[in-house]
């Protein structure tokens, strides 16, 4: 197994926007959203959700819970008035919304505290400020939108600010919305390298804390593990040997095309190519009996019989598929002498009119002559 091109990530810090968290279901994190927060502290990255974005997720939520009460509630009357003549009495049931709002900060702090995230103050800026950086325009807030984007320079600040308390933290900031890519860090707070804050999604995100994450804690233990059974495997070549010996069969062995294994005679050397191992689990000791299969090549001497068809059934693609294993002494032998040469097999080139001739002066019983290989 090559090693892996996988770099840890370059960042300590993750910073959260309102969209990246409504888009995950909080406060009931996605299991993707999970899956950041439990690698992320395993690389010893810190978690920050900015308090203007666990305010607006708040409101945000509060917003929908009112609207769909009052849904069920007109639902109900349109029911009602539909009915007539007929009394039809529709009644809606449903916990208070203060009773629901009170459940819902119950379990965000319980995620909060789970998975210990931070969550930095607002922004020091005054409205004054604010109000200025909108008149200029200044991204987050967008020209071609009026203006638009108080909320998320009050959030930018808010993270620009606890970052800079942290002058050698970087950061990324999970975000949907391109704006803020847009903006230049130093108009909120004077000399802020804007390279300690990178704009980036929830999925490219948990890509850059998985891949390094897989490779630490399995892959890397799963090649040092192969090695290891490697280093063993090539240990035991001796004892492979003699397995072999032992439990190899002709049918086991390959021969050349038309060639048939009478009689393996000895298995003269073993070779260990590679090793297959199962890969660990890593809540069990490392140190651990496993199974694992080993790879090998071998050099045996074996009694081989060569076969030759009649020139009548072979074909010009078959000659040329054998060409290059008759066996042939050193001047242009007969027919009878190819087939009969018993010392070793050497590879040679003819043509495929030669072929037929060869063929044809060849006995059945000339080509089926014993041949050491």
């Amino acid at each position: 197994m090559s090693p892996s091109n996988s770099q840890p990530p370059d960042f300590k810090a993750i910073y959260f926007d309102t969209n990246a968290l409504l888009g995950a279901g909080w406060p009931d994190p996605s299991v993707r959203m999970r899956n950041v927060f439990v690698i992320g502290k395993w690389w010893g990255i810190q978690m920050f959700i900015p308090k203007p974005v666990v305010k607006e997720a708040e409101e945000h939520w509060l917003r929908k819970v009112k609207e769909q009460t009052a849904k069920t509630a007109s639902a109900a009357r349109e029911l009602e008035r539909l009915a007539k003549p007929v009394v039809c009495e529709a009644k809606t049931e449903h916990p208070s919304i203060e009773l629901l709002h009170e459940q819902y900060g119950a379990k965000r702090d319980e995620v909060i505290t789970i998975y210990d995230i931070v969550v930095p103050p607002f922004t020091k800026l005054s409205a004054e400020e604010l109000f200025k950086l909108a008149t200029k325009y200044v991204m987050p807030f967008e020209y071609d939108k009026k203006g638009m984007g108080f909320q998320d320079a009050v959030i930018l600040a808010s993270i620009l600010e606890h970052l800079s308390t942290q002058p050698d933290l970087k950061a990324v900031f999970i975000t949907k919305d391109g704006a803020f890519g847009k903006s230049s860090y130093k108009d909120f707070v004077a000399g802020f390298d804007d390279g300690r804050l990178r704009i980036a999604e929830l999925d490219a995100v948990w890509t850059e804390l998985r891949e390094p994450y897989i490779d630490e804690t399995v892959l890397k233990p799963w090649r040092e593990e192969r090695q290891n059974a490697l280093a063993a495997a090539k240990a035991l070549a001796p004892e492979l040997k003699n397995f072999l010996t032992s439990h190899l069969s002709e049918s086991m062995l390959k021969a050349n095309l038309f060639d048939t294994v009478v009689k393996l005679l000895s298995v003269d050397a073993v070779q260990v190519n590679s090793v297959d191992t199962p890969i660990p689990d890593r809540q069990r000791n490392p140190d651990r009996k496993a199974e694992f299969t080993i790879a090998l090549s071998a050099i045996c001497t074996a009694v081989v019989r060569k076969k030759m068809k009649p020139a009548s059934v072979r074909t010009e693609a078959e000659y040329a598929a054998i060409s290059g294993w008759i066996a042939t002494s050193a001047a242009a032998p007969s027919a009878r002498s190819r087939c009969s040469n018993t010392s070793r097999v050497n590879k040679y080139t003819l043509t495929t009119a030669a072929l037929p001739r060869i063929a044809e002066t060849a006995s059945p019983a000339n080509s089926q002559s014993e041949i050491s290989r």
